[in-house]
């Protein structure tokens, strides 16, 4: 049966712009470069006269730092964090202007500091090069969490991209190609070991991908251009941070979705079919996966409607244990957004929020006992071993949902006007405690962290740097205090001595933001604690 094609107008002309734009910066931001050379270039940051970080901060911004999101997260007080009322209340705190060169108004596509640049169109991968970068990514982490590809499937991909040799599986040709070169991609990075001539390499691979895509749309719907597209989205997210392009793919990867019809539990008809199904609904799952983790992040709406979907979880025997909790933690998260902060959550009563809280507590904990003994992630146990990719990703999610679920609690009148995050068992304080949690689990290295997950990681600590930050505003005198100002402004030094000594252009330039940022926040706290300790000694 032939597949309904796609609507290629507006779709097709977003990719080409998308495309044309990208292809001159790929290579040079993605270049390889060290922090220290980064340092240099951005050692006196200055405000850029471009529409990307001309803005004026109003209460619904959603502001970004090093390509994050800061999405979500408020003070303490309910605030929005950097809103111009946040801004107010961290003047009063701490007698400082908040300075706001590191951050901007929308997602960050480019480097600012590099010359314009572009990346080659290259040809397929030598398939024996091919099989082996298959026989790799078969047996990474990467492939447990991401079932991108199916090996008995991608036999039909291979020969259409190679050979123009379609098929049921693989209908369309350049929809195989740019799935061959978004699988080379993708396990090029995976990969344990990355030379400097593999990093350009990869970038080539990369924009050949993208620039594929427009073409791609005029074929049928096909499982090539999904799986496609899922794994040009992963690269959005962990290689070029590039949140722009993430959430136009992660877009039309539902639409590929709907069309293959993997929003529905697969029915069998015969073998084939039923395998091809049986990776589209894995397909529909990846898609789900990355759009509740983004919506949770960014605080934007989800693309996918749940009601439209049938949710009934994957046969446990056929599934495997690291994916099935992906998808689990991916149902928590959509709960976590709905009930805390879509527009409709915002506008409950303390009651309700307080509610809402206690239920996603008790569903996280429930989630956290499904996961096998053997990686099951603690809030206060930091003895916890979590040295691989899988484990280090329960840890930080897990860490990442308890802050977000309690510190909602913020907006809660009640708990406001006590101003107390200390008291053992609030709300606030558990969102603290995850957030000291997270930061001492890297610091003492008990989590994995490399070139492969540090674009990762990196939005986890700022979340918790900016929970602790929040905290030291509202208690600058209470006990402790001062561990969590060296706690959090100890994670940027940390981060330096783990990355490799080479990384590419745009990942280093995040890290600069990064790092800058959380100086900045460190001199707002050290002068919220100073100004407070001034003041008890005045009054007494």
């Amino acid at each position: 049966m032939q597949q309904r094609p796609v609507a290629i107008g507006a779709i097709t002309m977003i990719f080409l712009v998308l495309s044309s734009a990208t292809r001159s910066v790929f290579r040079n931001a993605l270049n390889p470069m060290t922090l220290q050379d980064v340092t240099g270039q951005l050692a006196a940051p200055t405000r850029q006269s471009g529409s990307d970080l001309t803005f004026t901060v109003g209460p619904q911004s959603n502001l970004h730092v090093g390509g994050h999101t800061l999405g979500n997260l408020c003070t303490f007080n309910g605030l929005p964090f950097f809103s111009a009322t946040g801004r107010q209340w961290i003047k009063e705190r701490t007698g400082e202007d908040v300075n706001l060169e590191y951050t901007s108004p929308r997602p960050s596509t480019l480097d600012p500091s590099t010359s314009n640049g572009a990346a080659h169109a290259v040809p397929l991968p030598d398939k024996e090069f091919l099989y082996q970068l298959l026989d790799g990514w078969q047996n990474s982490d990467l492939a447990r969490l991401f079932p991108f590809v199916d090996r008995v499937l991608l036999e039909s991909t291979v020969a259409a991209a190679y050979h123009n040799e379609t098929s049921i599986s693989s209908p369309g040709a350049e929809s195989a190609r740019a799935c061959i070169h978004a699988f080379t991609t993708t396990c090029l990075h995976a990969a344990d070991k990355q030379h400097g001539h593999r990093v350009i390499h990869t970038v080539d691979h990369l924009q050949t991908a993208h620039d594929l895509i427009p073409r791609m749309m005029h074929e049928s719907v096909t499982i090539d251009g999904l799986q496609a597209i899922l794994m040009l989205s992963l690269c959005s997210l962990v290689i070029t941070g590039n949140i722009l392009i993430l959430e136009m793919l992660l877009a039309s990867a539902i639409r590929f979705v709907f069309h293959l019809n993997g929003h529905l539990a697969p029915v069998y008809i015969d073998d084939d079919q039923f395998r091809r199904s049986l990776h589209v609904r894995e397909l529909f799952w990846i898609c789900y996966i990355m759009d509740r983790e983004f919506s949770l992040r960014a605080g934007h709406s989800p693309c996918l409607d749940e009601n439209q979907c049938d949710l009934t979880l994957p046969d446990i025997h056929r599934t495997a244990t690291e994916f099935l909790a992906g998808i689990r933690l991916a149902m928590l998260q959509s709960e976590v957004y709905h009930r805390l902060y879509s527009l409709k959550a915002l506008r409950q009563t303390d009651a309700q929020l307080l509610g809402a809280i206690r239920d996603l507590d008790s569903a996280l904990e429930i989630w956290r006992m499904s996961i096998p003994t053997n990686f099951r992630p603690r809030l206060i146990d930091r003895e916890t071993n979590a040295m691989d990719t899988p484990n280090t990703i329960f840890q930080l999610h897990y860490l990442y949902c308890m802050g977000m679920i309690h510190q909602a609690s913020g907006r809660c009148s009640s708990w406001v006007q006590n101003q107390d995050t200390s008291e053992a068992g609030s709300s606030l304080a558990i969102s603290v405690e995850a957030s000291r949690s997270m930061l001492q689990k890297f610091l003492d290295d008990r989590l994995e962290f490399n070139k492969n997950n540090l674009r990762f990681c990196l939005p986890y600590f700022l979340t918790a740097i900016c929970h602790l930050f929040s905290n030291i505003l509202f208690n600058p005198t209470h006990e402790g205090i001062d561990d969590d100002l060296e706690l959090f402004m100890s994670v940027p030094t940390h981060i330096r001595t783990r990355v490799p000594p080479e990384i590419p252009r745009l990942t280093a330039y995040h890290i600069k933001l990064f790092e800058d940022f959380v100086i900045e926040l460190g001199r707002l706290a050290s002068s919220a604690i100073k100004r407070a300790r001034e003041g008890f000694e005045h009054n007494n």
